[in-house]
């Protein structure tokens, strides 16, 4: 039995540091909530001292993905830690310490990913609105398109700014 926490950043900070009681906070909630539910593992759980993955793609220079790296490590941990638990990730440097741009690549992909199901969930209201907003657009020529992604990119850099 294993209380694991998953953290992409290898900033080299102590757990206590880092986290304070929170770990040992939700373990004994998640505890609580087995026992009252009749779970062997309940009333046991609450006694293992959480510990911090060293997973290899873990991250000292990027600060602004957490949420990517979150939602991946949900999709992918099964509670498989070590050498069986691959969530396809590259390591952020080469072996050299050169940072590697994979891994950044896998970063995009994955948040295109995630923000077209979020966007066409059946549970998202504007989802009609969404694809009409893309049936529009795919019917823009190449010019039109590269306008309009310049004028975004513009519009993000002042609101940057700001």
């Amino acid at each position: 039995m294993k209380v694991e926490v998953l953290d992409n950043s290898a900033k080299d900070v102590s757990m206590q540091a880092k986290y304070k009681k929170r770990p040992e906070k939700l373990r004994d909630a998640l505890s609580v909530y087995l026992e009252k539910n009749g779970h062997p593992a309940g009333g046991v759980i609450d006694k293992v001292e959480p510990v911090r993955l060293e997973m290899p793609w873990r991250t000292k220079n990027n600060v602004i993905d957490c949420g990517v790296f979150l939602m991946r490590h949900m999709e992918t941990y099964k509670g498989v830690s070590g050498k069986g638990w691959e969530c396809g990730f590259s390591n952020e440097c080469t072996d050299a310490g050169e940072i590697s741009y994979k891994q950044s690549k896998e970063i995009d992909d994955l948040r295109r990913k995630y923000i077209t199901k979020m966007l066409l969930s059946e549970g998202n209201e504007y989802r009609g609105f969404v694809k009409a907003e893309v049936a529009k657009y795919n019917k823009l020529t190449a010019d039109e398109k590269k306008r309009l992604e310049a004028k975004a990119y513009d519009t993000i850099l002042a609101r940057l700014d700001n």
